[in-house]
């Protein structure tokens, strides 16, 4: 058998072209805003003083320097780097260890108590940190469980911001001043908002159009499709969350099943009334699409993302092709070529 792709030299599972909306009339389900003519914020390389501040701040904030302080006692603000080997019932648990980690007292993100339990505490002081994991927690082994950490603080970490000068931009970039620096930065914010510009501009016309546009009907089949392809991701979620779905749904959504199958409804029907207004669109410009389209359009995807067909499967656990049906990436195309036409009639102010 032989195989031809533009995607593979194997023999593999095709991205399909779906049979979608094929109905004679779409009218009957929808009625269409209108898509011409609409106008939309043309978006400019334009850059402020302040965006540029704003940058350059963010970029002495990464160089801070920090300084390790081998005394003093953990406050409510402070910065401390610390190990811990977590046990329940003086039993060490999987994920409950670590070693020289900076933990900020105020933004932890831990579980209640173990930040708080720190406070008070000196640099060099090994103690037992009791706690409680909360019910919900999300591992079976862990909800509700006491534990104790057997917590080490190594040190104080105290930050030294970076003062910005000609001296800072010579040591940490590839300038020699601020001004010339200044102008990098700016350059580079045009082009960031120029390369972002073309999607951005799409996305406020075709909310136009999805705002003005009526579903009248939506169609069994593609309705039931789209609540599928969500409930399997939903299910997909929980697996790797070592969860079954009802549990997921409980403790990570914190909904009911109820709400949640009303949510995936709801969702599925957006999903539903844009593919209604693309294919209503596609149909009336007369747009063609076809399989040698389709596949270069997602070996272009695969290119841009830095990907290759090998690395694509190690890090999805299945080819692209195969990744295409089951997420029905046909729509992006879609919408890609629909919306191409659509900003022809557009008009940018």
């Amino acid at each position: 058998m032989v195989c031809i792709s533009i995607l593979s030299s194997s023999c593999s599972e095709k991205a399909e072209i779906p049979s979608d909306y094929n109905y004679d009339d779409l009218s009957k389900y929808i009625k269409m805003g209108e898509y011409k003519g609409i106008e939309y914020k043309k978006i400019t390389g334009d850059v402020s003083d302040e965006e540029v501040k704003e940058y350059i701040d963010n970029m002495l904030a990464s160089n801070d320097e920090t300084e390790k302080i081998e005394k003093g006692t953990v406050e409510k603000d402070s910065v401390v780097n610390i190990d811990y080997v977590g046990s329940i019932d003086g039993v060490e648990f999987e994920g409950g260890a670590a070693e020289g980690v900076d933990l900020d007292i105020a933004n932890s993100g831990y579980i209640e108590g173990f930040a708080e339990g720190i406070i008070g505490h000196e640099v060099g002081e090994t103690f037992d940190l009791h706690v409680t994991f909360p019910e919900n927690y999300g591992k079976e082994e862990l909800n509700g469980k006491d534990a104790v950490f057997k917590t080490t603080i190594n040190y104080l970490v105290k930050k030294k911001k970076a003062e910005y000068n000609d001296e800072w931009v010579a040591e940490n970039t590839e300038y020699k001043t601020k001004k010339e620096y200044e102008k990098y930065v700016k350059d580079t914010l045009s082009k960031e908002k120029l390369s972002s510009a073309d999607g951005e501009e799409k996305n406020e016309v075709f909310n136009k159009i999805t705002e003005s546009s009526e579903v009248i009907e939506y169609p069994e089949k593609e309705l039931a499709a789209r609540t599928e392809q969500l409930k399997k991701l939903y299910m997909d979620y929980a697996k790797s969350s070592g969860m079954e779905l009802d549990q997921f749904i409980e403790q990570q959504m914190g909904m009911d099943t109820d709400s949640f199958n009303s949510m995936v409804e709801e969702s599925a029907k957006g999903t539903v009334k844009q593919e209604l207004i693309l294919y209503s669109i596609k149909n009336a410009e007369g747009i063609e699409l076809n399989q040698a389209g389709y596949d270069e359009y997602l070996a272009e995807m695969l290119k841009s993302s830095g990907l290759t067909e090998e690395t694509f499967k190690e890090q999805n656990g299945k080819t692209l092709e195969e990744y295409a049906n089951e997420n029905n990436l046909f729509t992006t195309y879609l919408y890609k070529e629909v919306m191409n036409k659509v900003m022809e009639y557009s008009v940018g102010k």
